[in-house]
């Protein structure tokens, strides 16, 4: 039987009128927090996504930045010039708070708005389930072999009695939302592989895509910039 899943408040709306605006370049910081993205095309997005939807979770007031990863200014931002990344501004010193690489981007905005821990973990052993189940993911996926590797394990975790999520059972976290954007339907047929020989994973990456955040970043992600 699937467990009861805690409720997290999700609604898919964010909480400043102009949250999720596209913009280009380097905008100037106006109390929403900046997440820097490439134009998206087929698959790019992929790489920024985690942080997006996270975003949309947390109703954090967002702007989205169109960066050309050649600008020789994104260097101050990230040491290769990669996304995602993020730029804000810490709420007691008010310096600059930049943060690169999208594990790293998650657990900030969690740290600073996720106030109850429901992403990061409410106990000790939830977070160290969490930091885990994260590291894992981290370390694990990229070559072909590694990803399927690591899709056979998160089937047996996922096939624990009351485990429809990674680190948590009754709810998503950071481990989740590191770990979806390897299981949606074209890795598979980009692995040249079917998603059914994973039910478990295929069915919590339907309970992960109906959620309304999850929804809304999907549908607006292929679009940015266009």
């Amino acid at each position: 039987m699937a467990a009861t899943e805690d409720k997290i408040v999700s609604n898919g709306k964010a909480a400043h009128p102009q949250s999720g605006e596209v913009v280009e370049g380097d905008p100037e910081f106006d109390g929403r927090v900046i997440i820097y993205v490439i134009k998206a095309d087929e698959t790019s997005y992929i790489n920024y996504v985690k942080p997006l939807i996270l975003a949309r979770e947390l109703d954090v007031p967002h702007v989205l930045s169109i960066i050309d990863t050649h600008s020789q200014w994104y260097y101050s931002i990230h040491p290769e010039r990669y996304v995602p990344a993020i730029r804000d501004k810490d709420p007691v010193t008010g310096e600059d708070a930049i943060v690169f690489e999208g594990t790293a981007c998650l657990q900030y905005l969690a740290e600073r708005f996720d106030k109850n821990g429901d992403w990061t973990g409410r106990t000790a052993a939830e977070k160290a389930a969490v930091m885990s189940w994260t590291e894992y993911q981290t370390a694990g996926i990229g070559f072909h072999s590694n990803t399927l590797k690591q899709w056979d394990v998160l089937e047996t975790q996922l096939s624990k009695p009351g485990q429809d999520y990674i680190a948590v059972g009754s709810r998503p976290t950071l481990a989740d939302l590191a770990y979806y954007p390897f299981a949606m339907p074209w890795m598979f047929k980009f692995l040249g592989v079917e998603a059914r020989d994973w039910p478990h994973i295929e069915e919590w990456a339907e309970r992960m895509s109906a959620r309304p955040a999850f929804k809304t970043v999907l549908e607006t992600a292929p679009t940015i910039g266009h």
